[in-house]
C-alpha cells in the first residue's frame, strides 16, 4: 500500500507487537493503521481473532479494502473509517489495542485516551507508540499540524484515563528513528 510508510515504521511496529502480546483468540484494534503493514502482521498471529483497523482517511481504507480482500472474505481483518475521539465500536470490543505514530493529530488527548479504553475489554491491553519531540523536529513536514511529545508527557494521560500498569520506554534514542512505547491495561 504505502512502501516507504510500512519500511520506515517496520521496527516500531514490531516492538510495539511484541510489547502487547497478542494472543491467536484476540480481538484487536489498530488505529490510524497508514500502509497497513501492522494489519498484515497481526492477522498472520491470529487463528481464530480478528483484526480491525480504523482510519481517518477514506483513501487507506479503500486501499486496505483491495489489498486484504482475501483476508476481509475470510473474517480475519476488517477495515473502516472512523475517528479515534468517536470510536465507532461497542464498548469493551477489543482485547488489544494499539496505535503507532497517530497521537501528533489528536485534538484532545485525553478523550482519545478514554475512547481507547472504553472499546477496550477489562484486562485488555492498549499501547500508543511515537517518535519524540527532538526527533520529530528535525523534520520539516512536523512543523505543521503535528503536536510533538517528550517521552514523559505521555503517560500521565494515559494514567489519568483510568490505565493501570501504565509504563513507558524510550528506544533508539538519539537516532533517527527513536521509539517511544505507552502502554497500559483496563483494569
Amino acid at each position: 500500500m504505502h512502501p516507504i510508510l510500512n519500511r520506515l515504521n517496520r521496527a516500531v511496529i514490531e516492538s510495539s507487537l511484541s510489547r502487547i502480546k497478542i494472543e491467536p483468540q484476540h480481538s484487536v484494534l489498530e488505529i490510524g493503521f497508514g500502509g497497513g503493514s501492522a494489519l498484515a502482521l497481526v492477522a498472520k498471529r491470529l487463528t481464530t481473532g480478528t483484526v480491525t483497523g480504523v482510519d481517518l482517511s477514506p483513501d487507506m481504507v479503500r486501499k486496505a479494502e483491495y489489498q486484504f480482500r482475501r483476508e476481509i472474505a475470510d473474517g480475519r481483518i476488517r477495515v473502516q473509517l472512523g475517528d479515534i475521539a468517536a470510536l465507532p465500536f461497542e464498548s469493551e470490543s477489543f482485547d488489544r489495542v494499539f496505535t503507532i505514530n497517530t497521537i501528533y493529530f489528536w485534538q484532545d488527548t485525553l478523550q482519545c485516551f478514554l475512547e481507547i479504553k472504553r472499546v477496550l475489554k477489562p484486562g485488555g491491553q492498549a499501547l500508543v507508540a511515537l517518535r519524540s519531540r527532538e526527533n520529530m523536529q528535525r523534520v520539516a513536514f512536523t512543523q505543521h499540524g503535528f503536536r510533538l511529545f517528550s517521552p514523559d508527557e505521555v503517560q500521565p494521560y494515559m494514567a489519568q484515563a483510568g490505565f493501570t500498569h501504565v509504563r513507558s520506554t524510550h528506544a533508539r534514542q538519539g537516532t533517527r528513528f527513536d521509539e517511544i512505547l505507552v502502554s497500559g491495561c483496563k483494569g
